[in-house]
C-alpha cells in the first residue's frame, strides 16, 4: 500500500492471483509513510486503475540502495507475467463497478 494513494482492489488481486499461480513470491505491505506517483494516476479523471509494486530496499535514499537479486528477479517476473496477461477486457473489468 502506498499511503498517498488507494489501490484497486480487483487490480491487486490480479496481481496476486498472478504471483499465486506461477509461484512467485510476493507479499503485500502497508506504509506509513513515503509515496509515489500512483497519488497522481488513482486521482486523475474518474481514477486509473493502480497497483505499486516495488522492489524491497535498504537505503532507497542513498546512493548505493541494497537489494537482494533474488527479489528483484521476482519482481521482473510478476511484472513480466502481469503484462502478458493484460488486454482490453480484462483492464476494463478493474474499472466496472465505476460504470454509470
Amino acid at each position: 500500500m502506498d499511503p498517498t494513494a488507494l489501490m484497486n482492489p480487483k487490480l491487486v488481486r490480479f496481481v496476486t492471483d498472478v504471483a499465486t499461480e506461477k509461484s512467485i513470491p510476493y507479499q503485500l505491505a502497508v506504509r506509513r509513510s513515503g509515496g509515489t506517483d500512483a497519488r497522481a494516476f488513482t486521482t486523475s479523471g474518474l481514477g486509473v486503475p493502480s497497483v505499486v509494486i516495488g522492489v524491497p530496499a535498504r537505503y532507497i535514499h542513498t546512493h548505493n540502495a541494497v537489494i537482494h537479486l533474488d527479489d528483484y528477479l521476482a519482481t521482473v517476473a510478476l511484472v513480466v507475467e502481469v503484462a502478458r496477461r493484460l488486454d482490453a477486457t480484462t483492464i476494463a473489468g478493474f474499472t466496472s463497478f465505476l460504470a454509470p
